[in-house]
Parts: C-alpha cells; sequence; structure tokens
C-alpha cells in the first residue's frame, strides 16, 4: 500500500475511475448523468457496507430497530438521560431514575440482562445509590462510547493512536456545559490550547460560545473582537505543534469553528474570516461548519469563498468548509415557537438536501475549489457519492474530505474509506465526571438517528433495492429539481426601523360609520419580539442609541401634563435622569397639583368624547391601531426606556411585544363578554391606573388597555422615575384615536396628591402594581383620606393587578416579569 500522499492520492483516484468506469447509463432514468452516477456509487458503497458489517453492528441494528418500533421507548430513554443523571446528589438521581422507571416501565429494546439490571436497580438501587448510581453512570458511559470518546488523558491518547495507525484522522470536539462566566471560559480556553500541544491530536473543533461567555449580537463589534483575539490564541497554537500523520507526512494542525445555534451564525462566520485576516494568521489551517438546513449557509458560503480566493492571491492558505446537515432542529423549532419567530432552518428536508447539494456544486467549481477545500460530512451514502462524483469529475480528490460521525454506522465509513482513503471522523469527547455534558449530544443523535426521513435511521439494517433503498434513492434524486427554487435570503426576514403603513386617528363620527363587525373576531397572535441575531436589527439598534445620546440634558425632553384634553406647561420641572449617569438629565416633567386631579376625575366621569358609548367593536379597532403604532414606535420606546428606565434594549423591546399584546387580548376578552347574551356587562366608570418603575411601559400599558377595552375612562399616574416612558405610551394611546379625556396623563407625587387620586370618591376603580404599603395607604379608612374623599369604589374581588393572568405557553426566559403570555 503507498504511503506517499501523492501516491495514495493517484491509487484513490484510480480507484474511483475504476468504479465509474463499470457505470452503466440507463435510458428511463429521469435525473442527470452525475447523480444517476451517484446513485450508483451508492449501491456500491452499501453492497460493500453489508459486506463489512460486525455482529455487534447487527446487534446495535436490532435495538434500535427496536426503539424506532415504540417511541415510548424513546420517550423513556430521552428522560433517563436528560433527567436522572443531572443531580450530583446520587440519592436524589437514583430517585429520579426509580420514578421514572416506575412511571414509563422499562425500556423494551434493551437486552435480557440490560432489562434485568435495570428491573433490579428499579427494585434495589434506592438503598444504596452512592453504589448503584456510579455504576448506572459508568455503564451507561461504556455503552455510549463509541459515540463519546473519554477524555482521560490516557484513554483519548491510545484511542486517537489507535485511528491515526488505522489511517483515519480525528477531528474532536470536547464537550462541556453552557458557560455561565469568564472564569470558565478562560479554563475553557486553557484546555484547549493543552489539547493542541498533543501529538496525537491534529483537528480541533471549537464553537465561539465555548470561548466568551458573553456574546452579544446588540455589541457585535466587541463580541467579535475578544471571540477574534481568542481565537487567534488557538490558531498560532496549532501553528506551533505540527501533526505526523500515519503516512509520516507532517502537517500543520486544523481548527474548526463549529456553527452552533443560528442567532451565532453571523458572528461565527465574522470572526472566522476576520482572525484569519490578521498577519501572524497566513498560514494557519483553519476551517468552518455550515448547516445546509439554513437557507442562508449557501449566502455564507459564497461570501466566505470570495474572501478565501482574495486570502489565497495574497499568499495565504486555503481554508475548509465543512458542510453539514444541521443538528440542532429541534432548539431551532423550539426557539421559533416560543419567540414567534419564522423558523430559522427549511421545513422540509428535501429542501435541506436541495441546499447541502447546491452548496456542494458551488464549492466544486474548480475556482472555488483552489481557495476552499469541502468537507462533505453526511451519512448519507446518497450524499456521499454526490460529492465523491463531483470530486472525481474535477480531478479534486485531493481538494476534499469526507467527513463521519465517530461511532456512527461504522460498517458504511469503512466502506467508504477503502474507497477514498481520506475520512475524518468529528469526534465528541468528555471526562467521566462531566458525563452529563454529553446528555445534550446524545440526546440530538437520538433524535437525528431516528427521524422517518434520515439515512442513520434505515443504514443498519438497509439492502440495496430494498423499499427503504427506494424510498431514500427516490428522495435523493428529486432533492435536485428543488434547487433552483431554493431561496437565496434568509427564513427570518424581520426588518426593524422602517415603519409599516398607520392609518391616522379616527374621529368618533367616522368610528360609527365605518363597519368593525369582524375584528373581534380576528384571532389573537402574540407579537415577535426583536430578531437580534439578524445584522440589520443590531444596525437599527446602533441608530436607537446614536439617537439617544443626544436627548438630554439640554435637549432633554419636557413632558407635560395632560388633564381634561389639555396640555398642562406652566407647573414647575422636575427632572429625571439616567439610572446609570445620575448627572445626565433626559427628561424634565411636571407634577399635577390636588386641583389638577380634581379636574381629572370630574373629566373623566363626564366623558366627554363618550367614549363609553362607543361599541365593542369600534373600541376594539381602536386599540388594534394602537398597537399598530405602539409597533411602528418601537425604536422610540426601547430608546425612552434605556435612557429613563436603565434597561438594556432586549428587556424592553419584550415589554413593546407585552403591550402591543395587551392592547389586542384585552379588547378580544371585553369583547366576548359584550357579545355574550345572558350579560349585559358595561365599564365600571372611572379607573386609575398605577404604574410601577421596574416595568414602565408593559404593566401600565395592560392597564390602560383594560380599563379602556372595558369602556371605562382612565387616568394614568406613572411611577415619578419613568415619566418620559409614561408618556411615550400615552402618545400611542393617543395618536390612534383614544380621546385625550378618555385617557388622562397625570404625573403627582404618590405619598400625597397620589394617594388623592386612588382614594377619590369619584375614582370606581384602581389598579395598582405596587407593595403593600402603597396598597394599604390607597385601602385607608374615609376619616384619613385627604380632601374629605368618601371613600373610594375598589373591586369587591380584590387588586386587578395585571400579574394575575394566567401564564400559558410564555418563554420563561422572556418573561418580564409583569406576566405577559404567549397564548391566551
Amino acid at each position: 500500500m503507498p504511503t506517499h500522499p501523492a501516491e495514495m492520492a493517484a491509487e484513490v483516484a484510480r480507484n474511483v475511475a475504476d468504479l465509474l468506469a463499470q457505470f452503466r447509463h440507463k435510458p428511463e432514468c429521469p435525473y442527470s448523468r452525475d447523480v444517476e452516477e451517484a446513485l450508483f456509487v451508492a449501491r456500491e458503497l452499501q453492497s460493500r457496507a453489508a459486506e463489512l458489517q460486525t455482529p455487534s453492528e447487527r446487534h446495535q441494528q436490532c435495538e434500535l430497530d427496536r426503539m424506532i418500533q415504540s417511541p415510548s421507548d424513546k420517550a423513556t430513554l430521552t428522560q433517563l438521560t436528560d433527567q436522572a443523571f443531572r443531580s450530583q446528589l446520587p440519592h436524589r438521581a437514583a430517585d429520579q431514575m426509580i420514578h421514572i422507571l416506575d412511571v414509563q416501565g422499562v425500556p423494551r429494546f434493551f437486552s435480557t440482562l440490560d432489562r434485568t439490571l435495570l428491573k433490579g436497580f428499579q427494585s434495589f438501587g434506592s438503598y444504596l445509590p452512592g453504589v448503584a448510581m456510579p455504576f448506572v453512570k459508568e455503564k451507561m458511559q461504556h455503552e455510549t462510547a463509541n459515540v463519546i470518546l473519554p477524555a482521560e488523558d490516557e484513554l483519548l491518547r491510545d484511542h486517537l493512536t489507535a485511528r491515526r495507525a488505522a489511517g483515519l484522522r480525528m477531528n474532536v470536539n470536547f464537550l462541556g456545559e453552557s458557560l455561565l462566566g469568564e472564569r470558565e471560559a478562560q479554563r475553557r480556553l486553557e484546555n484547549y490550547l493543552l489539547a493542541l500541544q498533543r501529538p496525537e491530536l491534529e483537528v480541533l473543533s471549537v464553537k465561539i460560545s465555548t470561548i466568551y461567555s458573553q456574546i452579544s449580537a446588540l455589541a457585535r463589534e466587541h463580541t467579535v473582537g475578544v471571540l477574534c483575539d481568542r481565537w487567534e490564541l488557538l490558531l498560532r497554537a496549532a501553528m506551533k505543534h505540527p501533526f505526523v500523520r500515519g503516512d509520516g507526512s507532517s502537517v500543520t494542525k486544523m481548527v474548526y469553528l463549529d456553527m452552533e445555534e443560528y442567532r451565532d451564525m453571523a458572528l461565527t462566520a465574522e470572526t472566522f474570516m476576520r482572525t484569519l485576516d490578521r498577519p501572524a494568521l497566513t498560514n494557519a489551517r483553519a476551517g468552518i461548519a455550515l448547516q445546509a438546513y439554513l437557507p442562508d449557509s449557501f449566502a455564507v458560503q459564497q461570501r466566505i469563498t470570495a474572501w478565501a480566493r482574495q486570502r489565497l492571491a495574497s499568499g495565504g492558505e486555503p481554508v475548509t468548509i465543512r458542510i453539514v446537515k444541521g443538528a440542532n432542529m429541534e432548539m431551532e423549532r423550539v426557539e421559533a415557537s416560543l419567540r414567534g419567530w419564522p423558523q430559522a432552518p427549511f421545513c422540509e428536508k428535501i429542501e435541506t438536501d436541495a441546499n447541502y447539494h447546491r452548496m456542494l456544486q458551488f464549492g466544486m467549481e474548480r475556482e472555488n475549489l483552489t481557495a476552499v477545500r469541502l468537507g462533505i460530512a453526511s451519512h448519507n451514502l446518497f450524499t456521499l457519492a454526490y460529492g465523491l462524483v463531483l470530486a472525481a469529475k474535477q480531478d479534486a480528490l485531493g481538494s476534499v474530505q469526507f467527513e463521519m460521525l465517530e461511532g456512527m454506522a461504522n460498517h458504511q465509513r469503512r466502506a467508504l474509506f477503502d474507497l477514498t482513503k481520506n475520512v475524518l471522523l468529528y469526534a465528541p469527547a468528555c471526562r467521566q465526571e462531566d458525563f452529563i455534558n454529553a446528555i445534550g449530544y446524545l440526546v440530538r443523535r437520538l433524535d437525528e438517528n431516528t427521524g422517518a426521513e434520515n439515512f442513520l435511521r434505515h443504514a443498519f439494517r438497509l439492502t440495496v433495492d430494498s423499499p427503504e433503498w427506494q424510498e431514500l434513492a427516490r428522495g435523493f434524486g428529486e432533492s435536485f429539481g428543488r434547487i433552483d427554487g431554493l431561496p437565496e435570503v434568509p427564513s427570518r426576514d424581520q426588518k426593524r426601523g422602517g415603519l409599516s403603513v398607520v392609518r391616522g386617528p379616527l374621529s368618533v363620527a367616522e368610528l360609527h360609520a365605518t363597519d368593525h363587525g369582524l375584528r373581534t373576531t380576528d384571532p389573537f397572535h402574540s407579537e415577535p419580539d426583536t430578531d437580534w441575531s439578524l445584522t440589520h436589527n443590531g444596525q437599527w439598534a446602533e441608530t436607537i442609541l446614536a439617537d439617544w445620546r443626544r436627548r438630554c440634558d439640554a435637549h432633554a425632553t419636557e413632558v407635560p401634563l395632560v388633564v381634561a384634553g389639555e396640555e398642562i406647561t406652566d407647573r414647575p420641572l422636575n427632572t429625571s435622569t439616567d439610572p446609570s449617569r445620575p448627572d445626565v438629565v433626559v427628561a424634565r416633567y411636571r407634577q399635577a397639583t390636588l386641583e389638577d386631579v380634581e379636574r381629572a376625575v370630574a373629566c373623566a366621569r363626564a366623558d366627554a368624547a363618550q367614549w363609553r358609548k362607543l361599541s365593542h367593536q369600534e373600541r376594539t379597532a381602536i386599540l388594534d391601531r394602537v398597537a399598530e403604532v405602539i409597533g411602528n414606535r418601537r425604536g422610540d420606546l426601547l430608546g425612552a426606556m434605556l435612557a429613563e428606565g436603565g434597561k438594556l434594549l432586549p428587556e424592553s423591546d419584550s415589554e413593546v411585544s407585552e403591550g402591543i399584546d395587551f392592547c389586542r387580548y384585552y379588547a378580544r376578552s371585553a369583547a366576548e363578554f359584550f357579545e355574550l347574551v345572558e350579560l349585559s356587562p358595561r365599564g365600571k366608570g372611572v379607573v386609575v391606573v398605577v404604574a410601577p418603575w421596574n416595568f414602565p411601559l408593559a404593566i401600565p400599558c395592560g392597564g390602560i388597555a383594560a380599563g379602556l377595552a372595558a369602556g371605562n375612562t382612565v387616568i394614568l399616574k406613572p411611577a415619578s422615575d419613568t415619566v418620559l416612558i409614561a408618556h411615550a405610551l400615552c402618545e400611542c394611546f393617543w395618536s390612534a384615536g383614544v380621546p385625550r379625556t378618555a385617557l388622562q396623563f397625570v404625573p403627582c407625587s404618590g405619598g400625597t396628591v397620589g394617594q388623592m387620586l386612588v382614594t377619590h370618591a369619584g375614582v370606581d376603580a384602581v389598579i395598582l402594581t405596587g407593595g403593600m404599603g402603597t396598597q394599604e395607604r390607597g385601602r385607608s379608612p374615609p376619616g384619613d383620606r385627604p380632601c374629605g374623599a368618601q371613600g373610594g369604589r375598589w373591586p369587591s374581588s380584590g387588586w386587578p393587578c395585571t400579574r394575575d393572568r394566567r401564564r400559558t405557553g410564555r418563554d420563561p426566559s422572556r418573561r418580564t416579569g409583569s406576566g405577559r403570555t404567549r397564548r391566551w
């Protein structure tokens, strides 16, 4: 067998040429010649793989088949790995595992011995958990050792050395928990640097989330700068410690940047190119993984390729792009569902396959292959065969490498290696004490391997020309017909900053003349938050910051009172400051007097604009318009909350979405009551909304929307620290058609004038979010109330706080504290 790289490449080329020489075109085949040849090569690979399959692999096939036939067993296995091993306390872990086995039963796909051991654990494991749980975990790690390598020094060294002796190349990925701080990030970085010093390690894969804990799409430049500095350290270490392959050739070690979640895609690509542009890294070997299930990946591939061609022209080394299908589909689906965003990956697997083949075709163009070597990463023999055919046609077998997962369908890997002599195995590794960190990887692999359309699901029992083979071959061939229709733009196209068309406010007469009968039956949909992973939304955020940096001190906004429909500007001014810069004034506002309160309550009771007499359809139409206005003024509202409330943009962004939801939801909720034939609902009359400072937009918006939707007139008393934000919110209501007499804006001191307002005899209900002391003062006896008030009319059911609503389906990480829900 040849050992020199050139001799080996020549032998591989001859092997592939000899195989393709056996191909015979079938006139009835509906596909192109390249695709037909790939189908032929895949048949040969599968036939050879069947000959190479070992008894233990056939046993694994039987277990997998049994699990596929019983979805409940798959769920049980997922629960066992995801729940029972998370606790570090043996008795807690044992209790959880026994509970799962009691409820779900022992999975039937296990062998007889394993089922017996699990039943024994179910009966006796709780008596000696300190002995039983380590035994179970050790057996679990042993059973998965073919998929997840042990990261202990000697064990890992022995495995990598054995693989090198067999001619296989290895790409090691050290699994670890999510970063929570920079101390852990530094420790992870140091471990990577130590790993690159190991003589038996050639290729290392890292994710940007494992070397920096404070990644933020909103701090894009800072984030990329830090990531570049840290990835440069890894590349320098790789260049410093060459690797000797099994054939005796010495090469520079290689570092891959792996893609993870969609939100990190743009940052990863930017980090990859910017770092390699640094002068000291001209000769670095580096690669990046692109996920074909993302429509965006093709555009990123084109961008990196154009950059790499310039790098090559300037004397730099070629780079590698590893094309994968994508392994985080379920996580992407969950995030899209929770956030109300379109799913980032393709919705159909055939589209993912088509995009993969499109990316292969582009990458195989001769002028591109010189600058970007391809990693063809897949376990789908049809896809691998297609890459092999294209590479042979371009005489570029030396510029591509075939990549597979360690421990997955080894018989097919052996067949591919026999033909190409060029296989790189992606090998996750973790230490026994950190085995919990492998759970996420195991669950993803389990889900992927059992997907109905996934090649790996059929890999162990697949035979040429079987019904499964024919179905997989048909899907492969048909994917090429989808290529021309594939989008070249992201699935997520949300673009903040541009104004949609918002109709102006309607007069009462116009409302009466308009048919709004269908508006209340429109389904409720939660408003999506801003997708900050999109580059243009990050640029929009920069414009918000630039705008609000100058709106302070001498340029600070002056906020009037709005009482009885009039703006009052002749009261003494108070200042509102930036919480992060207490000496910077962001607004100047007035506070109401006792006389202003009397006038506001009188106006609210008189209801000069006849808000109470509008039909619920008319009020729904206006509140829908309010939701539109809030959406269009999102940037200004975010800026106000940043400047006056000290809230980060993602925090305040969810408040804006929540406010939009309140307007739509409360209008429809009220309409449901008004349309019940057995009821005759009516508003209470005058509602005072007392808002807090910590959620200065969402909570007052919910109170205002609820009060208005029910046919009440509303007086808003904002927190003194966030008057600017509350006024900006009220402007949205007024601009959409809510009369200034139906919604009045009355900032005032909570301890004096504010107490008079909430205890005023003319006030029928108060929506309060505040402390118990504030509540008790509001419920004080009549004799203790200022100005001889005869007692406010408080709701008999207690305080109608906006947080009393049912929380269903809301992403906990986005809950602002005010009780916003996703579905109602």
